[in-house]
């Protein structure tokens, strides 16, 4: 069954804000759902006792008229999207909630939305069926603030206020909510462009909504065992307890907690299942929830923060930490930049444009070692730590490689992608050893994107669909006549990009070890600079946690100047 669906939605007003109407058939037997319409996700709860049996829905889906105010109103030009395999975990817990109702049973009305753990939207009237009837309510506070929904519990402190005292405090400076706005149809060929607000400001068209963790080093990251070490040091520091002992030990420089941290390696190897697991690990294997509260990931990529108009690229940096710090206020966020070398172009560089040395600029502005407080952690990955600005690399002073995995590792890529096959195939045996074996030079994605991917989805379904062909047997022969139709692709075409670039790989040296490795593996030469007599960098975790409990040192007396050159920084 499909885990996202596009439907057609249709307002009304017979049912709570906090449910929606959806064929049994097409979401299955769950009752939490996320809705994403243009840049905003919300989410609902199935109404089971509304559902139409018959086929007036089709391909419709029934919410509330005040909901559709979350999206900013429909707009039927774009997708409005249901997606059926959402967690509870991942709606934000409330607190603490003020509504406004002139209803005379508020004690009864706050139990209810307890006893239902009713989702709270922003920015919308609410209503709930109570007794029968169905009341409606305004929600006037959350905390935490911030989200798109929130869900009651019986931990929800509720505060009820009549309208009149809601009036009152809306129109107090900075007591009016915030109002969802409404998605622009987007034209046709290029995204328009930034429009002027009322306030003079330019809007800022980049979503950064922060996220629950979901991704664990011990279901979804294989190997990687150094790096998963390097990540439990990094949290350590943000446990109080720990962070006293070593204090109480080694003393204060040694308990100064290590900064950010960068993740560098070739591509396709797992620098962003990593992040995303060291915001899950913070979330459920520290004490940092409950000295900080929630914990929120939030993923940018480089790519999605450039742009063709002058000024928005640093306009949108801008959002993303506000966005972040937003987080941080109420929790705990890691804030995750995939791709950070587009945004952090070395300013020595004769070549480069002036926006992109703007850019450059502003990033470091918000990355001031005033600017990050002790619950925001962010996150940088490249697959060229070499092209980033000196200064840029000194704020992310933790510097981890995550390296292409050999054959051990490749075998746990093959069991990860494989769990669900083998489970509906227990009379098949693979041998994930041999499979890893037979894999080393692919990447992790390249198993999982090319050789696992929608080629064989479509092959396996054929052999459901086509009464006349074989039936097939997933065994390891088989995957192994897979491997045999690819060829590795990743590793080749970053080795021969980078292959030119030996001089300034020595402040990397496990990259430019590695690099040169593979590129006598492949039968490339490397330029511009001698691999002669280079050695294994390989560092282990005591001289890691060095690295970490001394970054509060290497970051300070950085100077942002533009003429800065790469042999001003020591790695």
């Amino acid at each position: 069954m499909s885990s996202t669906l596009n439907l057609d939605p249709l307002t009304k007003t017979d049912r709570p804000t906090s449910h929606i109407t959806v064929q049994k058939r097409k979401i299955g037997p769950t009752d939490l759902i996320a809705v994403e319409h243009g840049t905003t996700k919300a989410y609902f709860r199935v109404d089971r006792e509304q559902e139409v049996m018959s086929n007036d829905l089709r391909n419709a889906v029934y919410l509330h008229e005040n909901a559709a105010a979350v999206f900013g109103g429909i707009d039927h030009s774009l997708p409005f999207r249901i997606h059926t395999d959402v967690r509870t975990s991942e709606v934000p817990t409330c607190d603490e909630a003020v509504i406004a109702t002139d209803n005379s049973d508020s004690d009864r009305l706050s139990a209810h939305l307890a006893s239902e753990r009713f989702l709270l939207h922003h920015g919308i009237e609410e209503v709930t069926r109570l007794d029968g009837q169905l009341v409606s309510f305004d929600v006037v506070e959350t905390v935490p603030q911030g989200y798109t929904t929130v869900m009651v519990t019986d931990e929800t402190e509720i505060s009820v206020i009549d309208e009149s005292e809601a009036a009152t405090r809306k129109s107090q400076p900075g007591g009016t909510r915030d109002t969802p706005g409404r998605a622009t149809p987007a034209g046709p060929g290029d995204n328009p462009p930034p429009r002027a607000s009322d306030a003079g400001e330019m809007d800022v068209d980049i979503d950064i909504s922060p996220k629950k963790p979901t991704v664990s080093f011990e279901e979804d990251v294989a190997g990687l065992e150094e790096v998963k070490q390097t990540a439990r040091m990094l949290l350590a520091l943000f446990d109080p307890e720990t962070r006293e002992s070593v204090i109480k030990r080694y003393g204060e420089n040694f308990g100064a907690r290590g900064g950010q941290l960068l993740l560098y390696g070739p591509p396709g190897c797992g620098k962003t299942l990593v992040s995303e697991a060291i915001a899950y690990e913070a979330a459920n294997n520290t004490n940092i929830e409950s000295e900080y509260g929630e914990v929120q990931f939030l993923p940018v990529k480089g790519g999605d923060i450039l742009s063709r108009y002058p000024g928005e690229a640093e306009r949108r940096v801008e959002a993303v930490f506000e966005e972040a710090h937003r987080a941080a206020q109420n929790g705990f966020a890691v804030l995750f930049f995939d791709e950070v070398e587009t945004l952090v172009a070395d300013r020595s560089d004769d070549n480069l444009q002036r926006h992109e040395r703007s850019l450059t600029n502003a990033f470091l502005q918000e990355m001031g070692t005033d600017k990050i407080e002790d619950n925001l952690l962010v996150i940088g990955a490249t697959n060229m730590p070499f092209s980033i600005d000196p200064a840029a690399a000194r704020r992310f002073p933790l510097q981890q490689f995550i390296p292409q995995p050999g054959p051990e590792v490749m075998g746990e890529v093959w069991e990860a992608e494989l769990s669900d096959l083998q489970a509906a195939n227990d009379a098949v045996e693979l041998d994930y050893d041999r499979l890893g074996e037979a894999s080393v030079g692919y990447t992790p994605a390249e198993i999982a994107d090319r050789v696992l991917g929608t080629d064989l989805q479509r092959e396996l379904i054929q052999s459901v669909v086509d009464t006349d062909a074989n039936a097939i047997v997933p065994d390891t022969k088989y995957f192994l006549e897979r491997l045999r139709e690819h060829r590795p692709k990743t590793i080749r075409q970053f080795v021969t990009s980078v292959r030119n670039e030996a001089d300034a790989l020595e402040g990397y040296p496990e990259m430019r070890d590695y690099v040169a490795d593979q590129a006598d593996r492949l039968g490339l030469s490397m330029q511009h600079g001698s691999t002669a007599g280079m050695s294994d960098a390989a560092t282990d975790s005591s001289a890691l946690f060095e690295q970490l409990v001394a970054a509060g040192e290497q970051s300070t007396g950085d100077t942002d100047n533009s003429s800065e050159s790469p042999s001003d920084t020591e790695r």
